[in-house]
């Protein structure tokens, strides 16, 4: 989670992952929404887990973890040369350090509001560091209409594999969103590279085909799952792209609830049906397309990915071996 603290061990370039998408805050109510404390190393810490529901009663769940850091960074782009320069700053100036056309890299938090210099309430906007930013969104409250957008990651907790959606902008929206309104879209979008492994039909819905892929993050490659309805894009995957070629896809974050129709005896000599939900609500990500000019059959190679897995495994033993910690504070 406070992965800005560690050494990059891997030397696999990341496939990013983005998401963008606008909806009615919810869950700010309950224990984990803001949580703050100590790692077993004694280094603070924050985090924020807040729902964003992006149609009635499908919700998306945003977290962000932060903790302080040694430097934090400011970065300007020249117009003209279309070069950026980054400055890092220490942590105890984050607040204080100015200088011209540099903004700080870190999270856009627009969650109160303000007075411009015509009287009109705009956003308070501010860019945070994700320790910071954690104590700003703690002024979300449920209800709210926001714009949310961010990365997204992955990660394996005890074998089941996640999805995660850290957020790098919360902004509070001018018009509330009503999901009854005429002509309501759900607007839940993702862009993702993939390193391709395979495709197939899906076993459980006729309509859909799995395509599994690996992913590769700040010290982690992990196994991940997409999904498409669209038959003919997953021909062309079956037919144009080779395990270990990578692409970048993207489309839409999709919310489902699995309900199967269970026949039950009343006791009363008669049969009733009756509808429940069979699993857990599941978050999709459902590919409605690729950019084929993305397709690279050079950058990743099993052989290379396999290294990679080798070295992380390595590190996690000795982790274990020397007693470090995993909190990013070693």
């Amino acid at each position: 989670m406070a992965e800005n603290n560690n050494r990059n061990i891997i030397e696999c370039d990341k496939t990013n992952g983005t998401f963008e998408l606008r909806g009615i805050v919810t869950a700010t109510k309950k224990d984990e929404f803001y949580t703050e404390g100590t790692t077993k190393n004694h280094k603070p810490y924050r985090s924020i887990n807040f729902g964003v529901e992006i149609e009635s009663g499908k919700i998306i769940y945003i977290k962000l973890f932060g903790m302080p850091q040694e430097k934090v960074f400011f970065s300007k782009r020249d117009k003209d040369t279309k070069k950026t320069d980054t400055q890092a700053v220490d942590w105890k100036d984050r607040m204080t350090w100015k200088r011209e056309g540099y903004r700080m890299i870190g999270v856009n938090c627009g969650v109160t509001k303000k007075l411009d210099e015509k009287g009109n309430e705009v956003n308070d906007s501010k860019i945070l560091a994700p320790f910071d930013a954690c104590g700003e969104l703690r002024n979300l409250s449920d209800g709210q209409s926001v714009f949310v957008r961010g990365n997204i990651t992955y990660s394996t907790y005890q074998g089941k594999h996640q999805i995660n959606f850290e957020p790098n902008q919360v902004s509070l929206m001018t018009k509330p969103i009503d999901f009854e309104a005429e002509g309501f879209v759900p607007y839940a979008l993702f862009t993702q590279t993939i390193i391709f492994q395979s495709v197939a039909k899906s076993e459980e819905n006729e309509n859909e085909f799995v395509i599994s892929a690996k992913t590769v993050g700040f010290n982690s490659v992990e196994d991940c799952e997409f999904v498409t309805h669209n038959a003919r894009l997953a021909k062309t995957f079956k037919s144009s792209i080779k395990p270990y070629n990578s692409v970048e896809v993207f489309g839409d974050i999709v919310v489902e609830s699995h309900i199967e129709e269970v026949e039950e005896d009343d006791g009363w000599g008669t049969s009733n049906k009756m509808k429940r939900v069979s699993s857990p609500t599941v978050r999709k990500l459902m590919i409605t397309g690729a950019d084929k000019d993305s397709l690279d059959k050079e950058k990743y190679t099993e052989e290379i990915i396999d290294k990679a897995l080798a070295v992380i495994a390595a590190n996690r033993n000795a982790k274990k071996e020397y007693g470090a910690s995993d909190d990013g504070s070693n």
